[in-house]
Parts: structure tokens; C-alpha cells; sequence
């Protein structure tokens, strides 16, 4: 606690509008490196598709990084960003820690998320996906990058996962 100051955990509160894109960000606790292993993104990835058809959004791209993911996703009428995120971090919390022996918590408490507004918001931030593994310095160009969207828009390989093109 700093000197005169009390330090308190804050809960954001969401606003949901059904049928609209949304900028989710999720980061790992402690910025661990859990998704430098290749199981545990296909792990990740396989939850992602079942939350998918459970609550009928669509994922209109995605990049997974060793420590966080990005997500633009459009709600549909089947649930709001809460109940997605929560059972997304929950059950790959469970999964992961099983499937590595750990335990303990994997994902940070909260997460980030913004409602993207016009087509230029859209196109930053589907840049902002695609190139954050050349700004993080795991690739030198987006489409050498494995786990992300890229190669789904712009070389129409869809054989990692299947996203939802907007």
C-alpha cells in the first residue's frame, strides 16, 4: 500500500448492446508466458469455438500471444461480453491447468473491451491484432505470425480457425 493511500480492487462496469463489435483484450496473471506452448493455444482456440456456438457471437479475428489475446467479436442475442469472457477464462483456466499439472489462477481478473464505432475504428483495430506480434518482436511480418486471423483475411487460410470475415 502506498504511504497515505488505500488500494482497493475496482469492478467495471459493462455496457452491452446486442449485434455490435466489440475490442476484447485478455491478459494472463502476472503476464506469464502461457501460450508460448502450442497445446495450450489449440486448447485455447478449441474453447474459443465452443463459447462461439454456446452463445452465438461471431469472432471477426483473433490473435493469441504468449501472455494475452486479442478478440474483435459481434454479439449476438445469445450472451453478453461478461458471460462469454467468463466462461472462456474459466474453463480454459481449468483445462490449461490441468492439462500442464499447475494451479491456481491463469487469467487476470479483469479484461479490456471496446465498442468499435465506425469502419475506421474497425480497420485500426483489426491492424492493431494482426501486427501486435510484430510489435511484441515474435515476427518481423503478421502473416509469419501462426496464431492470429491474418492469414484468414488476407491469404484465405482457414485452416486454424475459421473466423467469422466481416
Amino acid at each position: 500500500m502506498m504511504q497515505g493511500y488505500k488500494v482497493r480492487k475496482i469492478e467495471l462496469k459493462r455496457f452491452y448492446l446486442p449485434n455490435q463489435m466489440y475490442f476484447i483484450t485478455s491478459v494472463v496473471e502476472n503476464r506469464r508466458k502461457v501460450f508460448y506452448n502450442e497445446k495450450n493455444i489449440k486448447l485455447l482456440l478449441d474453447i474459443f469455438e465452443y463459447y462461439r456456438q454456446k452463445y452465438q457471437f461471431k469472432i471477426g479475428a483473433f490473435s493469441i500471444l504468449p501472455d494475452h489475446f486479442h478478440w474483435l467479436i459481434i454479439l449476438g442475442e445469445g450472451g453478453t461480453i461478461s458471460q462469454i469472457m467468463k466462461g472462456v477464462q474459466g474453463f480454459s483456466a481449468r483445462r490449461i491447468n490441468k492439462e500442464n499439472g499447475w494451479h491456481g489462477k491463469l487469467w487476470q481478473h479483469q479484461f479490456l473491451d471496446h465498442i468499435i464505432r465506425k469502419n475506421e475504428d474497425y480497420r485500426n483495430h483489426i491492424n492493431y491484432i494482426h501486427n501486435n506480434p510484430v510489435k511484441h518482436k515474435l515476427v518481423e511480418s503478421p502473416e509469419a505470425y501462426r496464431w492470429s486471423s491474418y492469414k484468414n483475411y488476407y491469404l484465405g487460410d482457414d485452416s486454424l480457425f475459421k473466423v467469422d470475415k466481416l
